[in-house]
């Protein structure tokens, strides 16, 4: 059974992703590309070339394909192991920690709106 607490949608979307935890990770302070194999409005799943300690906070920006949006989220790692499918590959499981409304809207209209006919503005009796 998946406890997921949003519906998950299979996009390859290109990210930038850099480290804000202080410490250790490979990529503080700088960053690097990398693209989700997943994605929800609570979170992705992304393949990187570094791996990405968990716990640790990331601050990603994702290029949405298909609205042609660009997002800015900050995400904590739930998870992380070397790719099955890709050798040179990490895969890691991110929690978005929404703090801009923006972000959530943009991502709603992304994966929800067009797929479903428009986001609904009214309840009909």
């Amino acid at each position: 059974m998946d406890n997921r607490k949003d519906k998950r949608f299979l996009e390859r979307n290109k990210i930038f992703i850099k480290s804000t935890s202080e410490g250790h990770e490979p990529v503080y302070g700088i960053g690097i590309n990398a693209y989700t194999y997943d994605i929800s409005l609570s979170g992705a799943r992304i393949y990187s070339s570094l791996y990405f300690p968990v716990g640790s906070v990331v601050r990603i920006v994702i290029e949405l394909e298909r609205t042609h949006q660009s997002i800015k989220v900050d995400a904590e790692i739930k998870w992380s192991k070397k790719s099955e499918e890709e050798d040179d590959l990490f895969e890691s499981g991110v929690e978005f920690l929404h703090s801009i409304s923006q972000t959530l809207l943009s991502l709603i209209k992304h994966l929800y709106a067009e797929r479903n006919g428009g986001i609904p503005t009214s309840i009909s009796p």
